[in-house]
This record gives structure tokens, C-alpha cells and sequence, in this order.
């Protein structure tokens, strides 16, 4: 990590020859010997410890879950006791599941492409008087740097000369325009947003230029600090990963407690205490549910593909049923509301507006008047002038999609960069426009004029072009120009009207700038006019509104999210007003009323439980906040147990992204650090596929709910048989109705591929009107107890009755059947039986309402597994070389007549009870 003996946190507070004199610097740079002494004490300009888990330990961590270890444990026992077969199988599932998991974050990992620097490879420094070029991470506190448009930031560093330079810096504090800077010194203590005499790593040069002083490189710049903060966030437990671990542990209980019991039971019906302990462990081992990790990750891996052809990248497969479980979205503002793509949506002149389609840098759209008719672009009159103003004071370039920048973007100022794509959506051709007007002189715009001008050539007539800010290009008019082409004198009431438009739109996010133009006397030089002389009696010309569009779903989105009782909430970096103005366009709240603003400052004021009741009552935008603020806001909720999901793109939301229960990074315009930190990347940047992704979230739940219901069942009824069959041998000497082979047969065969399939079930139509999950009720708890109970105790009574019946239609004595040659066929009758009534409970299971409905069809995958399953039943039945390996035997016609009249009469049974939880009186 980079040190620094130099006090930085201050240095926007003192004059440019106090910093100067504080790093022992000068103008002239750092000599050679002075720089190396320097890399040499505090170290590379680097960022440390950004690195991927090797591909190793990304696989040997699917093992730590607690169900995983509890099956490693059953694989170990059945190794000692000599059953080298299920000590085999165990071992297999347990592998499987982890090569499902590993595979799907390895190629999430792939797709990631691995986390590349945010630093630029070299920087334009001072060394003894020369302006040299050399590799970034060489740089050191003290360097004096020469920054430029277009021009990355290599390092934290204050302005000592600047000549209109701007930087973007949304990715470090969420402002979505340019931040202008200056040199002189602030007062007071103000946030890392407000410090404009400084520029920071990481962020890039929209325009000017300026000849900085580095005051921090590496871990101790404001970039080094946020990656500090994520690296110091360790991950936890998902919700599944919580609740599977819940269940191992209730599950471990009561096979230890089963064991015990077993082994008594065994020993009064006159087994040996070895021979009581041995079936004691493998009855127990057999109760485990193990196909249940694979059945899982199955259903999870399953999710994460189809979310991923929905342009969601799922990161960590357990991150899929969290997002089911989120009650709180707190999502970041610019490039995840709004797409951070300036866009002019309108054109106002003094009586009459235009709208603008088509949103961001792509030069696609079209020019509306006020009755909603495109404007003819080869037919463009009057306004061929007005638009041509913007391009002529502009500066900024738009390109297309590289393989660098998947979307079209802005080389420069971003305003600009919506003006140029005005331009282009009108028809006009740049080149051609340029040509025949180029440029003579240019008027950069300053912070005090608040005006760009341009002096051009126009239809043979040396004009100045002029844009700025509305209030400073009206002060300087005299004139205003008509859409039929005359001028007239500029009035009270025309000015009145301006005024009254630019804050109509500003108070709606726009970003107005105002045009205006002037004929020049062509008998002075252009060379030696100024500002002063050529920005006066100007000719007012309209102005454009400007905004970051909200995407286009976005509204739809929250309202899904209200319906689905998910409270969402906009942590950003940027004003109150414009935060304020975009929650109200993206429908935060149902109406603006609701919406509530809290500025950093009164942020810092309020007490921890005031800001979690905020939170939990959504619809709030917290505006102007660090990143140890929404830290702050995220620790807090997810501490009382909510679980909450966080969005964002840019460096400044790494840290939250990290702590979140769902860290929601945007793969178009995020950052790299962004996107490291999340488990989920939306591919399309859309909040809508986020809550189409929550969606997907709360279908897995439900699914691996009914699927580990499922599965306890069917281990529930073989218990039954089990209890049943040991007191039945200890008084009457009948033998086992099942052995420990065929149990195992019907956890890893016979329902396995069921269940897994249940991951293919569709969601429930009023799943998204449902409240969030509580993550306290657990799968497992008393009432799922007692349906386990009444269920399996059916299942296994049916079994058992079927067992004894094999015995009576075969007039074979109860005690006899042992040594008889239908023994086999016996248990087998009891697996049958277990199996068919096992399908039943997994169709009745699906749904809360009747099985027979259209719900009943709409898994084909379902129905392909269990005539799978019931391929491999009957290969365990009838095929002698399976018979011997699971010692089973064939059945009879009726023999499958017993074990479908058993499944009926267990179907009547759970479709009453159904029924009857249904009726008003239960609900």
C-alpha cells in the first residue's frame, strides 16, 4: 500500500504555493534523483490486492456448505462400515454439485474477462523542466502533471494552473455533468464532490486543460480508499446459502437423535450391538437427504442461465434466490435510473417547442413540432441555423461502437457531445458543415462569462456563434430572432417568457443553454476581437433542454417493485434538485408528494434508527453522500435482518455493492471495480431486468422450496417403514420391508430427476404481489414438521400395507418371508409403493390450488423426468443384473395394480387436505 508522510486531506483548503511548499515542489517538477528517492519511499502508483480467488479455491469453496460436509461424513461412515458402493455414490453427488456450482461461477468469471486497471498506462509529467511521458505507476506526491482533454486522471492531484478544464467524475461521486475546476482555495470542510480545485484518479478530462500537483498516488488517493473500504468488507452467507445450512443443521440433529434411537430399537429385537450400531449408521446415512445440494444447485444453475440469455450475469449461484428474498433496493442514480447519455429532449424558441426522439449519443431520432409532426429533415428552414449554433460552439466528438465502448459515446463535454448528436439527427452533415464554415476563432467558455463563442464564415457572413447558460447569453441580447427569419428588438416580456421556460425545465432536470448569434463587421480582423466586444448586442436566438434520460422502463420497473412490497430507495452523489427531479420521472413514488430528500449533510445529523426508518419506508433519495454513507445506510439495514439489494456503476458504489446482501453492478457503463464487487452484472444496464431478475429470484425459492419439501417426504415415509419394520421384527419377527440399498435407490434415482426438474416450474401469478419472504420462517419449522409427519406417516403406512399384503395374496407366512424366494420381490413392492405415491407428492406439491388445472402441464421437463425415473424403476425391477446389485426382484401386473391403488389413495388423501387448508374457515 502506498504511503504518504505529506497531510493531504486538507490541501484543497490552502493556496497553490502552500501546497507546493508542502510537497517541497516546484513548477519546474521533480529531478530524477528526487523521484526515485521518492517511488522508492512510498511505492508504485498502484492499486493493491484487486485480484481474482484462484481457480482452485473457487472450486474447493463449494464445498463448505454445511449440507456438503454432512454428506462427506455419511460417504466417510459407509467407507468404514464396508459399504464401499454408498460411500461411492455419496462422493459422486457430492463432486457433481460442486462441478455445477464451480462451472457456472467460472464462467461468469470468463464473461467478466477479470478485473482490468483503472489507471492509465502513462502520464505527461514535469522532470526538471521537461514535459516528458512516463509510465503511470512511476508517478509520486510532489510530480508536477500536465493533464488534457480526453485525457485520463493518472493520480489524486491539486490545480495549480488550469484554462477551462472540467472533469467527469460520476464514477467517483455520481455527478452526471462535468465538473468544472478551479485554483483558488476553499473554505471550510466540504465533501469529495465539492473539492473542484483537485482532480482525482480514476475520472477523465471532459475539457480545457490544466498543470496539476500529485498529492496522493496508489492506495492513498480517493480511489485507493474506496477499494480499501471493499477489501475490508468480508463476504457473508447468502439467505440460501443461511437457509440450507438451517436445514443441515435440524437435519444432523435428528439423524444423530435417530441413531440413538435406532440402536436401541435394534437391540431389543435381539440384534448384536456391532450389528445394531451398523444398521443403526446406515439407516440414519440413508435418511440424509442426498440428492438435495444437487437438486439445489441444479435448480440455481438452471436460473442463472436463463437470467443470462435475460442479460443478467449471474456471478455466485446462490445470488439467484437472494434476490428473491430482497424487501430493499437502494439504487444508484446516474447509468442505472438514467443512462448517462446526455440527450437534448427539446427545443424552445420564443413561442414554439420542439421535441427530440431518441435518446443518448447514437444519431438516431427526429425533430417533433408542437402537434407532434416530424420535421422534414431535407426541409429544415429556420432551424437549420438554430441547430447548426450548437455544433459550431461545440467542441466535444461522438463516435460509434468500439471495441472498447459497447454503445455509441462522447469524446469531451457530454453537453456537447448531445448537441453534436442534435446535429446529426436533423440530417446535417457534419463534415460538410465544418467545411464550409470552419472555424476562425474560438471564445472558450469560462466560469465567469458562462459562455462558448465561435467565430465562423455563414452564408458569406463573418458571424459569432454563441452558447452558454441563459441568464448570461440573455444579459448580453438585444435582439431576438423569429422562426420566419426577421429580427426585432428584444422586450420585458420576451425576457419575462425566457426566464419563465428555463426554470420551468430545470425544476425537471433539464440543462438548459441558450443560443444566440451576431453578424460581424468583416472590415475589423477577426484575430483582434474579444469576448468583451463580440459577445454584446448579440441576437437571441432560443435555447435546448438537456437531460440524462430515465430508461425507458424504469418507471414500469418501480411500480413492479411496489407490487411486489420491495421499498426502493436513490443513494447518489449528486444535487438534491436533480435527484429530486429524475426520482419524480423514474415514478420513485406514486406521487411527487411522497418522495422525500435528505442531503448529506442533514444525513450525517440523523440518529441510525432514524435512518433505517427512512429506509424502510422507501421512496427516499439521499442525495450528495459518500461512499462511507451508503455503507453506512446498507450496514444499517442489512444488520436489523432486512435483505437488501444495492445498484450501481460507478467506483464510489463499490464498497456498498460488496456489503450488500446483492451486489447489483451495470455491464455497459460500470466500472470495472463496480462490476468486481457485485454478484449480479445487468448486461443491458436495465433496472426493469433487475426486477425481472428478483422475479426469477422468488421462482427458485419457491421451486427449491417444493423441492426440499418434497424430498423430506419421501425420507419421512421411509423412516415410517423403517420404525414400523423394527418394531414389527421385535415382536412378531417379520423382516426389514426395505433395505438400505433400495432407500438410497429412491433418493438418487428414482426422485432425483423429479425434483431436479421442479426448477423448471413456472412462478405462481401472483408471486410478484406477494410480500418479500421472511428469511426467520424457515423452510423447516413446526408446521412443516407436522406435514411431514402426517404425510410421510401415509406414505409409509401404504408401503408397509402393501408389503404385508405381497405376503398374504402369496400366501406367504409373515414370519417365513425371509428365507423365501420372494423375499426380493417383497421389498421391492415397498420401494414401488414409496416411488409412485413419492411422483404424487411432487405433483400435488406444486401448486396451492387444485393439481388439475392448466398449472398441471406446463413442465414438460417434469413430466421427461419422471418417465426417466420410471424407465430406471423398472430396470431395477425386471433387469437381473440390477436385481442383484440392488437386491430387488420382479413385480406382477397386480402387484403394479397394489402400487398405483396405494398412489390413488395417497393423491385423495393430500388433494382433501389441500382442499381443506384452502377453505375460509383455515384461511
Amino acid at each position: 500500500m502506498t504511503k504518504t508522510k505529506y497531510s493531504v486531506s486538507d490541501v484543497y483548503q490552502i493556496s497553490t504555493d502552500e501546497a507546493l511548499s508542502r510537497f517541497s515542489a516546484n513548477l519546474s517538477g521533480l529531478d530524477e534523483v528526487e523521484s526515485l528517492k521518492r517511488l522508492d519511499e512510498y511505492g508504485t502508483n498502484g492499486l493493491s490486492n484487486l485480484k481474482k480467488s484462484p481457480v482452485i479455491l473457487k472450486f474447493f469453496a463449494q464445498f463448505k456448505d454445511l449440507m456438503i460436509i454432512l454428506l462427506i461424513i455419511c460417504a466417510a461412515i459407509s467407507l468404514y462400515l464396508g459399504d464401499i458402493r454408498t460411500s461411492g455414490i455419496l462422493v459422486a453427488i457430492v463432486v457433481i454439485n460442486a462441478l455445477i456450482g464451480f462451472v457456472q461461477e467460472f464462467k461468469a468469471d470468463k464473461v467478466m474477462d477479470s478485473l482490468r486497471s483503472l489507471m492509465v498506462p502513462e502520464a505527461k509529467v514535469y522532470r526538471g523542466g521537461q514535459l516528458e511521458t512516463i509510465e503511470a505507476s512511476q508517478l509520486v506526491p510532489g510530480d508536477i502533471i500536465f493533464v488534457d482533454e480526453g485525457d485520463s486522471v493518472p493520480a489524486d492531484a491539486r490545480i495549480l494552473e488550469e484554462n477551462e478544464v472540467s472533469t467527469n467524475d460520476f464514477a467517483l461521486t455520481g455527478e452526471s455533468n462535468p465538473c468544472r475546476k478551479f485554483t483558488h482555495p476553499i473554505s471550510g470542510i466540504v465533501g469529495i464532490g465539492d473539492r473542484r480545485n483537485l482532480i482525482f484518479m480514476g475520472t477523465t478530462v471532459a475539457t480545457g486543460n490544466a498543470v496539476c500537483l500529485v498529492v496522493a498516488t496508489g492506495m492513498s488517493t480517493e480511489l485507493g480508499r474506496i477499494a480499501s473500504l471493499s477489501q475490508s468488507t468480508k463476504p457473508s452467507l447468502s439467505t440460501l446459502q443461511r437457509e440450507m445450512n438451517n436445514l443441515a443443521f435440524r437435519i444432523t440433529i435428528a439423524t444423530l437423535i435417530l441413531a440413538v434411537i435406532l440402536v436401541f430399537i435394534s437391540l431389543g429385537a435381539n440384534l448384536s450391538l456391532t450389528d445394531a450400531f451398523l444398521f443403526a449408521i446406515s439407516i440414519s446415512s440413508a435418511m440424509i437427504p442426498q440428492g438435495l445440494p444437487a437438486e439445489v444447485n441444479v435448480s440455481l444453475s438452471r436460473a442463472a442461465s436463463v437470467l443470462a440469455k435475460e442479460r443478467t450475469l449471474v456471478k455466485k449461484l446462490s445470488a439467484v434466490e437472494t434476490l428473491g428474498a430482497t424487501s430493499i433496493i437502494c439504487t444508484d442514480k446516474t447509468g442505472t435510473l438514467t443512462k448517462n447519455e446526455m440527450t437534448v429532449e427539446k427545443i424552445m424558441l420564443l413561442n414554439t417547442h420542439f421535441d427530440i426522439t431518441g435518446s443518448g449519443y447514437e444519431p438516431k431520432g427526429e425533430i417533433k413540432d408542437a402537434n407532434g409532426q416530424s420535421i422534414d429533415k431535407n426541409n429544415l428552414n429556420y432551424l437549420y441555423k438554430f441547430i447548426a449554433t450548437g455544433y459550431f460552439a461545440s467542441n466535444a466528438k461522438i463516435y460509434g461502437p468500439d471495441d472498447n465502448h459497447p454503445v455509441w459515446h462522447c469524446i469531451g463535454d457530454p453537453t456537447e457531445g448531445a448537441l453534436i448528436t442534435l446535429t446529426e439527427k436533423a440530417g446535417i452533415n457534419l463534415d460538410t458543415l465544418n467545411a464550409n464554415s470552419p472555424e476562425l476563432k474560438e471564445f472558450p467558455f469560462d466560469s465567469v462569462r458562462k459562455r462558448m463563442s465561435s467565430i465562423r464564415t455563414f452564408d458569406n457572413q463573418l458571424t459569432v456563434f454563441v452558447k452558454g447558460a441563459p441568464e448570461s447569453v440573455l444579459e448580453k441580447c438585444s435582439r431576438i430572432w423569429l422562426p420566419d427569419g426577421t429580427v426585432r428588438e428584444l422586450n420585458d416580456d420576451d425576457r419575462r417568457t425566457i426566464h419563465l421556460q428555463n426554470d420551468e425545465m430545470a425544476n425537471n432536470a433539464m440543462r438548459n443553454l441558450a443560443y444566440a448569434f451576431k453578424n460581424i463587421d468583416e472590415s475589423v480582423d477577426y484575430k483582434q476581437h474579444n469576448p468583451a466586444i463580440v459577445e454584446n448586442e448579440l441576437i437571441y436566438m432560443g435555447m435546448v433542454s438537456i437531460i440524462d434520460p430515465i430508461r425507458e422502463e424504469v418507471a414500469e420497473a418501480m411500480q413492479a417493485a411496489r407490487d411486489a412490497h420491495i421499498r426502493v430507495s436513490i443513494i447518489t452523489g449528486d444535487y438534491a434538485l436533480t435527484a429530486k427531479a429524475i426520482a419524480v420521472r423514474a415514478k420513485l413514488a406514486d406521487t411527487p408528494e411522497e418522495i422525500e430528500v435528505v442531503e448529506g449533510d442533514k444525513l450525517h445529523a440523523l440518529r441510525d434508527s432514524e435512518v433505517l426508518e427512512l429506509v424502510l419506508r422507501g421512496s427516499i433519495v439521499f442525495s450528495r453522500v459518500s461512499p462511507e454513507d451508503k455503507m453506512r445506510i446498507v450496514g444499517l439495514v442489512k444488520d436489523n435482518n432486512h435483505v437488501i439489494a444495492v445498484t450501481g456503476d460507478g467506483i464510489n458504489d463499490a464498497p456498498a455493492l460488496k456489503r450488500a446482501d446483492i451486489g447489483v453492478a451495470m455491464g455497459k457503463t460500470g466500472t470495472d471495480v463496480a462490476k468486481q464487487s457485485a454478484e449480479i452484472v445487468l448486461l443491458d444496464d436495465s433496472f426493469h431486468t433487475l426486477v425481472g431478475a428478483i422475479q426469477k429470484g422468488r421462482t427458485v425459492y419457491q421451486n427449491i422450496k417444493k423441492a426440499t419439501i418434497s424430498c423430506l417426504t419421501s425420507n419421512y415415509g421411509e423412516l415410517m417403514i423403517v420404525l414400523i419394520g423394527l418394531v414389527a421384527m421385535a415382536i412378531l419377527g417379520i423382516p426389514p420391508a426395505i433395505t438400505p440399498i433400495l432407500i438410497l435407490s429412491i433418493d438418487l434415482i428414482a426422485e432425483l430427476f423429479p425434483i431436479a426438474a421442479l426448477g423448471w416450474d413456472e412462478p405462481d401469478k401472483e408471486l410478484m404481489h406477494d410480500s418479500p419472504r421472511d428469511t426467520k420462517n424457515h423452510i423447516f419449522n413446526i408446521s412443516t414438521f407436522f406435514d411431514l409427519l402426517f404425510t410421510g406417516s401415509l406414505m409409509g403406512f401404504l408401503a408397509y400395507g402393501n408389503y404385508l399384503f405381497f405376503a398374504y395374496r402369496n400366501g406367504i407366512g409373515l414370519s417365513e418371508l425371509a428365507g423365501h424366494g420372494l423375499y426380493f420381490s417383497a421389498v421391492t413392492i415397498t420401494y414401488v409403493t414409496i416411488v409412485l405415491c413419492q411422483l404424487v407428492n411432487i405433483l400435488v406439491r406444486r401448486s396451492r390450488n387444485s393439481t388439475f388445472s392448466s398449472y398441471l402441464f406446463t413442465n414438460k421437463q417434469l413430466w421427461m423426468a419422471m418417465g426417466f425415473s420410471l424407465a430406471c424403476v423398472m430396470a431395477i425391477v425386471y433387469i437381473p443384473l440390477v436385481n442383484r446389485i440392488f437386491g430387488s426382484g420382479p413385480l406382477t401386473l397386480v402387484d403394479w395394480g397394489c402400487g398405483f391403488a396405494a398412489a390413488l389413495m395417497f393423491f385423495a388423501v393430500k388433494e382433501v387436505d389441500k382442499f381443506s387448508s384452502r377453505s375460509p374457515k383455515n384461511a
